[in-house]
């Protein structure tokens, strides 16, 4: 019995990782892992300073070792206002350290990864970066970016394409077979491996009850 890396605990616990964690925002940043010396969790409910103000709730909110804030999250259907939701969010990350009196100085690089079991345009890119830059390409702040990841759409070769195929496996023959090709060809979802692993499963099964998606 395979668990869906789709299921939203399950990503989560994937992620509760360090290992995994590490590897995954290095494919996704396309920066050495050796560059990551360490990755946090945070506390995944966005500040707010009214009660009448909305809540940002996020899945994944990992922080590295630079002060780099990092929400990576998983959308399995599309939503109306998926992209004002995830600007939103973006926002939210930024401006949380703001205080009456602080220096904007406080304010920390906000990285968001969403990767989407739906298409969010008809073109083929499946990995898109999105960064605040003018009509000629010249970078105005590194402060906002924005990854999305499709699950959805042909395959044509990139770094991300192993975790894309991760994140699709429905059979236990699916994750042996990626398995075996990651190893031999040196790739990084290996360190994935102990999703089928008997004590996961059996923890995963205490806690939320074993679900075949």
């Amino acid at each position: 019995m395979i668990i869906s890396p789709k299921w939203d605990y399950c990503m989560k616990e994937l992620f509760r990782n360090p290992v995994i964690r590490k590897y995954f925002i290095s494919v996704v940043l396309n920066i050495p892992v050796e560059m990551i010396r360490s990755t946090r969790l945070l506390n995944t409910y966005l500040w707010r300073r009214y009660r009448y103000q909305k809540q940002g709730i996020l899945d994944v909110l990992v922080e590295l070792n630079d002060d780099t804030k990092i929400n990576i999250e998983l959308q399995v259907k599309a939503v109306r206002n998926w992209d004002k939701r995830q600007l939103f969010y973006l926002g939210k990350m930024l401006t949380e350290e703001i205080s009456f009196g602080r220096s904007y100085d406080v304010m920390k690089r906000c990285v968001a990864i969403s990767i989407l079991d739906f298409n969010l345009t008809e073109d083929k890119q499946y990995h898109k970066t999105y960064l605040l830059r003018d009509e000629e390409g010249r970078l105005f702040s590194n402060l906002l970016e924005l990854h999305v990841i499709e699950l959805n759409k042909v395959l044509m070769g990139q770094n991300i394409d192993e975790w894309i195929r991760f994140f699709n496996i429905k059979t236990e023959g699916e994750l042996d077979m990626l398995r075996m090709q990651t190893n031999n060809a040196g790739g990084d979802t290996d360190k994935v491996a102990q999703l089928d692993d008997p004590e996961v499963l059996l923890a995963m099964q205490r806690k939320y009850g074993m679900i075949n998606l």
